[in-house]
């Protein structure tokens, strides 16, 4: 039965604010339509990758490695990717790539350059004009088509593309610009993932963009490029070492030509072309000296170099001792073993065999690798320490020499060293072109990526649903908790909650007459029943404050009675705003101020209504207002005719807000009630009321709920429907056969 009362309790709520939620469903209709058309569509495309090393452990960091700004960077060079294109179309910013009117190439000329943002105006059919912010200052630039416009940070090239067609006169076009780290950066914050997939060991990255083209290059770009990481970077090693190995070599080239031309001329100048036998052996010593120290110095760069690649690649079971670095018998060994051990470890994998003592045994002997680098270190800088000791003696041996001699012997030598150290660095240069390891791809790719051809987000049905549910859900929490919160008086049940005063009745505001007869009817009902346990004869109608109502009140109650037979005398004791005597079109007015001055008596002071059994009395000028009636000894013998002449009394007052007039005739009435209006009475003008009638001692004392909605009947309680006319059991029928149980709650809804 509960279950079934708040069923039928939450049917009326929705049958009575059924334009309030129908207003929520089309503004969250409009909300969804809103963010499906603004909300950029995102494309995913994705690729699989198998790295070389098993180890569920290493799955992570290559995933981590995968996703960082430097692999990014190197995976993107050269790809087209640098330039992002945007057209702003019916407040709608949408990102391009393929459909752009204009493709940009440009060269960076600053090293510092990172970002730079572009509108452009298409100008003409050949040339353009670019706007930009450059050092905080509007910069603006026109430019040709396919011509270079110097920039001073680049030179950017604008090329037009068949989609120029489709540029509509409102549309803004712009795009920007990035150096390869700034848009590796760029995609590494932005919507890339790289993670492991559990259980295959294999790396999954995914890449969601706005456009799918560009979604579909990046993951291609990345997959391929990552996979391919260790050769590019082995081959960048290898360049980068014969570019200063060449940088050296030109140094050298020219001191030895320094020097050769100033032994010529010390020759010329001091006819010294022999050198003592002596000077010879200790010019070759300290020659030699000097070319063990450059090996020195050659071997510890190498090394400093080979320690730098192992910490940037940790691939040390790949790498093989550089041109001669590490000469250390136990590297070379320790060096074999590890690929022994690498071969056998697969050779295990293929047969499902353990592999966790291989595992370790591979580690140990990368530990060996590690620091039989270090212990070669130590050696070199022993020996450079060594040869510098030696080359500081010879020295000073030959400053013992004539100074002519010395000064040709130091020519002579330093030209035997540059020759010497010419020919060694050719020698080196030729080893680090042809016997630079080769350094195998730290992944395979499993899965190329695709190009994605829906949008995964948004996703229309779930926003449409999930707008017009969460609409509706707002909608009918704000119609539940309304009640909690409001601070007018709606129904009874609020009367009740606030006030001591009893509640009589409701009149209904549907705007339809015979609905508004009928709460009269019920209101008159209540009235005459009242009078079976007390004689009710006069009534004072008042309000709390003014517009509430209660001059039709009286003036619908007079009438209803008068239809029920009764004779009924309205009196319009509202001196401030008398609005009963234009109500009834009335000619003739002589009010009770006349009889109290004996001008008149109360048959004439009485004027005749239209409506029947319906007579009015306008109460004048008194010229102490409600106080005239209180303190004449005339009023009770008034009174008394009155009542022997009429059924009911209706006194209609003014607010009791502004004016205490109705408080008297309160106490002299046997019935009275305040007129709230629902929904514009406030809690705290109902608390005036029950002031009034705990100070005066003002007894059958009802309120009256006027204006209330459909869902309130004649009990003020809340109803299954709206009142009907009653028809005959013919027509009933007629109307309820045709229609099933079904349709007949349906059409409730909206009746």
């Amino acid at each position: 039965m509960t279950t079934t009362f708040w069923s039928q309790r939450m049917m009326l709520l929705i049958k009575a604010h059924r334009k309030f939620l129908i207003l929520c469903l089309a503004a969250g209709s409009l909300c969804a339509a809103a963010y499906i058309y603004f909300t950029p569509k995102e494309y995913e495309s994705k690729a699989l990758l198998k790295p070389v090393s098993d180890e569920s452990k290493n799955m992570y960091a290559e995933a981590a490695v995968i996703q960082s700004p430097a692999t990014i960077e190197h995976a993107i060079h050269n790809k087209g990717l640098n330039a992002e294109y945007f057209r702003n179309r019916m407040f709608k910013k949408q990102e391009l790539f393929t459909e752009t009117p204009v493709k940009v190439s440009f060269k960076q000329k600053d090293d510092g350059f990172s970002k730079q943002n572009f509108s452009i105006t298409f100008e003409s059919d050949k040339a353009y004009i670019l706007n930009y912010e450059y050092n905080y200052t509007a910069m603006q630039k026109r430019g040709n088509y396919d011509e270079p416009l110097d920039l001073n940070f680049a030179e950017v090239t604008v090329s037009k593309t068949p989609y120029m067609n489709t540029v509509q006169q409102n549309d803004e076009y712009s795009f920007v610009i990035y150096s390869d780290a700034a848009m590796a950066k760029r995609i590494a914050e932005s919507k890339l993932v790289s993670q492991p997939v559990r259980g295959d060991n294999l790396v999954e990255i995914t890449y969601r963009n706005e456009n799918p083209v560009k979604a579909y290059r990046v993951v291609h770009a990345l997959a391929n490029g990552y996979g391919q990481n260790g050769t590019v970077m082995n081959e960048e090693k290898m360049q980068a070492n014969v570019q200063l190995i060449n940088q050296q070599l030109a140094r050298v080239s020219q001191d030895l030509d320094d020097a050769q031309q100033q032994l010529s001329k010390f020759q010329t100048e001091n006819n010294a072309f022999e050198i003592p036998q002596q000077a010879g052996a200790a010019l070759q010593t300290v020659s030699q000296l000097q070319i063990q120290k450059v090996e020195a110095d050659m071997q510890l760069a190498a090394l400093d170099n080979l320690s730098d690649y192992l910490r940037k690649n940790r691939n040390v079971n790949t790498i093989s001792p550089e041109y001669g670095t590490i000469n250390d018998i136990v590297y070379t060994e320790t060096y074999l073993k590890l690929n022994d051990k690498v071969a056998e470890r697969q050779q295990l994998k293929e047969q499902g065999a353990d592999v966790s003592h291989v595992d370790r045994e591979i580690n140990s002997l990368k530990d060996m690798l590690a620091e039989s680098i270090r212990n070669t270190r130590k050696k070199v800088v022993i020996k450079q320490e060594t040869l510098a000791d030696a080359i500081a003696n010879a020295k000073m041996r030959m400053q013992n020499l004539p100074e002519a001699e010395s000064k040709m012997q130091q020519l002579s030598r330093n030209i035997y060293l540059y020759n010497k150290l010419y020919d060694f660095l050719i020698e080196k240069r030729a080893e680090a072109m042809v016997t630079a390891p080769a350094i195998p791809a730290s992944s395979y790719l499993v899965n190329d990526a695709s190009m994605p051809l829906t949008p995964i987000s948004p996703n229309p049905l779930q926003v449409w649903l999930s707008a017009l549910a969460m609409s509706l859900v707002l909608g009918m929490s704000y119609i539940s908790l309304k009640p909690y919160f409001r601070t007018k008086i709606t129904n009874r049940k609020d009367l009740q909650q606030h006030s001591n005063i009893p509640f009589l009745a409701t009149i209904e505001n549907s705007g339809r007459r015979d609905e508004l007869t009928e709460s009269f009817m019920n209101l008159s009902t209540k009235i005459l029943m009242l009078g079976n346990s007390q004689p009710v004869k006069t009534i004072t109608v008042t309000s709390i404050k003014a517009e509430e109502g209660k001059t039709t009140v009286s003036q619908n109650l007079a009438r209803t009675l008068g239809k029920l037979g009764k004779k009924v005398l309205l009196v319009d004791m509202n001196p401030v705003n008398p609005t009963l005597r234009n109500n009834h079109s009335s000619e003739e007015e002589h009010t009770m101020a006349e009889v109290y001055a004996e001008e008149k008596n109360l048959h004439q002071a009485v004027q005749i209504t239209q409506d029947a059994n319906v007579d009015l009395l306008t109460a004048g000028y008194l010229p102490h207002g409600i106080n005239t009636l209180l303190v004449s000894d005339k009023t009770g013998n008034i009174l008394a005719e009155i009542k022997s002449l009429y059924d009911f009394v209706i006194f209609d007052t003014p607010e009791t807000s502004n004016y205490m007039d109705a408080v008297p005739l309160m106490k002299m009435s046997d019935l009275s009630f305040y007129v709230l209006k629902a929904n514009e009475t406030s809690l705290e003008q109902l608390e005036q009321a029950s002031v009034i009638k705990q100070d005066y001692k003002i007894e059958n004392l009802f309120m009256v709920i006027n204006a209330t909605q459909k869902v309130d009947n004649f009990s003020g309680l809340q109803t299954t429907g709206q009142y009907r006319i009653l028809k005959n059991r013919e027509q009933a029928d007629a109307e309820i056969k045709p229609l099933p149980r079904m349709l007949k709650k349906v059409a409730l809804w909206f009746y």
